[in-house]
């Protein structure tokens, strides 16, 4: 399983003399850039030798290996990916436990779905017979405890062995793995589904080396056994500490996000050439598609990697079959949607791309490389297999091209179907929910997507189980709530209250209380299509419409506006002088029936009549519109961009209405409310609120900051209360169950406020610990290019605050104030003809904090529009080295 680099590393230790690139490059069939990239990275890590002189020749160096597979030897570690970057601290500890004396340390690999646990831990076994800890012939054991969870007995049974009769079904003596294991290492996948009865036994086979099978009481057994387990949850929440203090070394293994771009792009080498393998053909792939897999977010890591580039392949190999290709080559429309929208982040790597892939090729070719590196390939589950299979047989029936590719489509999509639906989910349990209550919450929602024929989210889960924890709570105390909209409820939402009806019947059951009317009414709001569109996922897209006079004026604001977002969002309607109105009107309401908009159009016009359309519009055709008159290239930018997040019509509107009357009309700003406020909101008001009221109210100085609870309960109605209270008071932050995102006030989900750490983000954002009215006041007369100090102030204040949401992170006390007076002065400075410093090692930096560079480069685009400046990218780095490098380190919890 070598990867390509150390490919070129075999065949200069192999021949006996020197190589030039383009040697490597014929011999190994790889491009001639990748064999000097990494020659050169060989060269730099001292392991060949550089000749000068044109052509440039490499050679091995004569090196004699070391004794036990340390050192200068390679050993089953070397051949990882990422050995000498990201994994190298994680070999080092395997190694350390590996050779510990006398028989090595027992040990735990931690890491997320798909990170090569299981790959890192059958290189540990390697690694422990190279270096003569175990036999040549000791035993490798691998147990998934995730298999037989739901069987405690089973599960035992397999591990430690059964006697005849132990149990019911137990029918004969069987020997445990731990027997099978004897001599060598037994690996225990998903070892947090072992029960602690389990646990308790394994961890007295660790003390002792002796173990009873299931129904032995005479015979004790021994085994000399290395106990490597891997889990994906953290060992405190699932492991007894009894257990964990006798497995004493940890390893953690990184996720594919962490790892460095020149890893990622090596695994897809190697995996292609695995595919190519198998088929015994180049495969060929497209420069967008090999740029979207080094790009895009795989949230099941490398497996995931693996798996969607082998659905490419086949795919890609499905076209091939039915003579739509002469050749196998992967192209973007190949790729599912989440794969091509890797491309969407194209911009944020430029350089690492451009060194990684030739600029000068299209297509990128991945060869078969069976032969020279005898390469055995599994044929489990060949996917290529059955789609040969099912061609041969269509082609003896006679079907066309059209029919064959779109039969085989059907075949591949069930295929890869089941494979997506073994990707995990989000784990979203809490300490705070009982098992009784998810248990609940599960069967609740198992009920309504099969009545409702809907999908309900994973955060949407976690606040109804909040909602039920309170509700049993209130109704146990006698506590009655009355619901102030239940009879539009039932009218609105007849089926969802229908099936509130039967859950409140299975809940009554389950718990053994009785479910008030009132309450069926806040159960039907967790259910309702409405809440699950708008409310718990992100609001569909809002049409934007810019209408210009002119022949191409909209045209072009438009398509600069996409290029600079490098999105499609955005419609542009030209009128002409020639055109006339009642015609453009016709026009342009053609064109809102073909987008079909449900949550509204923004109209952004220049003048005159164009601006009226809005109006008519809502009349005519019942579309919720909103317009905004004499729109600039910055108001059609930021639509443009709120649009493409999910933001809401009237947040739009709200924030082009902002944005046009700081440019143009030099709005005068009003008093700045004196008072503070946190608002906590959900369906009743005394439900999740409360919890949330009770989990944050502790950390909150209530001498400086209110505490406002609200109820929500229609989104709209909502919203005007907000305005209301902002008129008032200064609105920290807002925390509910119902996720609502307006103007640039922070928002916490339940799941936020009571995740580790989460705390203490709300902690600091909420206190008031920075005189910003002293800040203000020193800027005053000190700006010259900004016209309001105060307003840049609260403005560079939220984005702090947002930043450290995203970041997930605290700043320091006192750091806030000092990035906000640096952020001040360096808009002052672009607005003044822009800055000239360099950030030293931009790229080195870059890699090393990609997704807090991604997220800093994200925020500084609101100062952008905001103050119509470009701050550069040497500028983001060092916002970013400030954040990351004045973090409060987060106590677990």
């Amino acid at each position: 399983m070598l990867s390509r680099k150390e490919e070129v590393l075999k065949l200069l230790n192999s021949v006996n003399g020197k190589l030039t690139a383009n040697d490597v490059a014929e011999k190994l069939q790889m491009d001639r850039a990748n064999a000097s990239r990494y020659l050169n990275e060989l060269f730099k890590e001292e392991q060949i030798e550089k000749l000068p002189g044109k052509p440039v020749l490499y050679q091995a160096f004569t090196k004699k290996e070391e004794v036990a597979g340390i050192g200068s030897a390679q050993t089953a570690f070397d051949r990882l990916i990422g050995s000498s970057q990201s994994l190298k601290v994680s070999i080092q500890q395997a190694k350390a436990a590996i050779l510990y004396p006398p028989h090595g340390l027992h040990t735990l690999i931690l890491g997320k779905t798909g990170t090569g646990k299981s790959l890192f831990a059958e290189c540990m076994y390697k690694f422990a017979r190279e270096a003569d800890m175990v036999g040549k012939k000791a035993p490798f054991v691998s147990f998934n405890c995730a298999d037989y969870a739901q069987n405690p007995q089973l599960l035992f049974g397999h591990i430690f062995g059964v006697i005849k009769g132990a149990y019911t079904g137990a029918e004969e003596t069987r020997q445990g793995l731990l027997a099978k294991a004897d001599g060598g290492i037994l690996f225990l996948d998903e070892i947090h589904r072992l029960p602690p009865e389990g646990q308790e036994m394994l961890f007295t086979f660790i003390d002792k080396g002796e173990y009873r099978p299931l129904g032995e009481s005479a015979t004790v057994h021994t085994a000399q056994v290395q106990i490597i387990g891997a889990t994906t949850e953290s060992p405190d929440n699932f492991l007894l500490e009894t257990f964990t203090r006798r497995i004493p070394m940890t390893i953690t293994l990184p996720p594919l996000a962490e790892r460095q771009l020149e890893e990622r792009y090596q695994l897809i080498e190697f995996f292609l050439a695995q595919e190519a393998t198998r088929l015994h053909q180049t495969i060929r792939v497209h420069r967008q598609a090999l740029m979207a897999f080094l790009l895009y977010h795989a949230s099941a890591n490398v497996g995931q990697l693996q798996r969607d580039l082998k659905l490419a392949c086949a795919k890609a190999f499905l076209h091939y079959k039915t003579k739509a290709a002469n050749y196998i080559l992967i192209e973007q429309d190949d790729l599912p949607i989440y794969v091509q929208k890797g491309l969407l982040h194209l911009k944020d790597e430029p350089e690492k791309m451009n060194r990684l892939i030739d600029v000068n090729k299209t297509i990128f070719k991945f060869y078969d490389t069976s032969e020279a590196n005898d390469i055995a390939i599994e044929d489990v589950d060949d996917v290529y297999q059955a789609i040969q299979t099912k061609a041969d047989q269509l082609m003896k029936e006679g079907k066309d091209q059209l029919e064959l590719e779109k039969a085989l489509y059907i075949d591949v999509d069930q295929y890869f179907h089941e494979y997506m639906g073994q990707l995990p989910t989000q784990q979203s349990a809490k300490d705070i929910i009982g098992p009784e209550i998810w248990q609940l919450t599960d069967q609740v929602y198992q009920m309504a997507e099969k009545r409702l024929d809907r999908k309900y989210n994973e955060k949407m889960r976690f606040a109804f189980a909040l909602h039920l924890q309170s509700t049993i709570e209130r109704i146990r105390e006698q506590k009655h709530i009355v619901h102030p909209d239940l009879n539009n409820v039932r009218k609105k939402y007849s089926k969802e209250f229908q099936a509130a009806i039967d859950i409140s019947a299975l809940l009554e059951q389950e718990l053994g209380i009785e479910i008030p009317f009132d309450e069926i009414g806040f159960l039907t709001m967790f259910l309702t299509e409405e809440v699950v569109e708008s409310i718990f996922t992100q609001e569909a897209q809002v049409e934007v419409i810019v209408m210009m006079h002119g022949r191409s004026t909209a045209t072009s604001m438009v398509e600069t506006v996409q290029e600079l977002l490098n999105i499609e969002t955005g419609t542009a309607m030209d009128m002409p002088l020639s055109v006339e109105v009642k015609a453009m009107y016709e026009k342009v309401k053609a064109k809102v029936k073909q987008l079909n908009p449900t949550k509204g159009v923004l109209i952004l016009s220049d003048m005159g009549s164009l601006t009226s359309f809005g109006n008519m519009m809502t009349e005519e055709l019942g579309i919720r519109t909103k317009t905004v008159s004499m729109a600039s290239t910055p108001v059609v930018l930021e639509a443009i961009r709120k649009a493409s997040l999910g933001r809401g019509l009237e947040d739009i509107y709200q924030s082009c209405q902002q944005l046009f009357e700081n440019k143009y009309k030099a709005q005068i700003l009003r008093a700045k409310p004196t008072k503070n406020a946190v608002i906590f909101t959900c369906f009743t008001g005394e439900g999740v609120a409360e919890q949330l009221r009770a989990r944050v109210a502790p950390v909150i100085d209530e001498s400086k900051v209110e505490i406002i609870v609200l109820q929500f309960l229609h989104k709209e109605a909502f919203r005007e209360r907000i305005d209301q209270l902002m008129e008032d008071y200064n609105i920290l932050a807002i925390m509910g169950s119902v996720e609502f995102q307006y103007r640039d006030i922070p928002f916490f989900s339940a799941m936020e406020v009571f995740s580790d750490g989460g705390l203490d983000i709300v902690k600091r954002i909420i206190n008031d610990e920075v005189p910003y009215e002293q800040l203000i006041s020193s800027l005053e007369g000190n700006l010259k290019e900004v016209e309001s100090p105060e307003q840049l102030v609260y403005f560079l204040r939220k984005i702090i605050s947002e930043l450290q949401i995203q970041m997930n992170l605290v700043l320091e006390p006192g750091v806030d104030i000092g990035i906000i007076l640096h952020l001040a002065f360096l808009v002052e400075r672009m607005k003044l003809g822009g800055v000239d410093r360099e950030f030293p090692n931009i790229d080195e930096f870059t890699k090393q904090h990609m997704i807090e560079m991604q997220i800093t480069q994200q925020m500084m685009e609101n100062v952008n529009i905001e103050y119509d400046i470009l701050v550069p990218q040497s500028e983001i780095a060092y916002l970013t080295q400030m954040m990351t490098a004045n973090k409060v380190i987060l106590d677990e919890k």
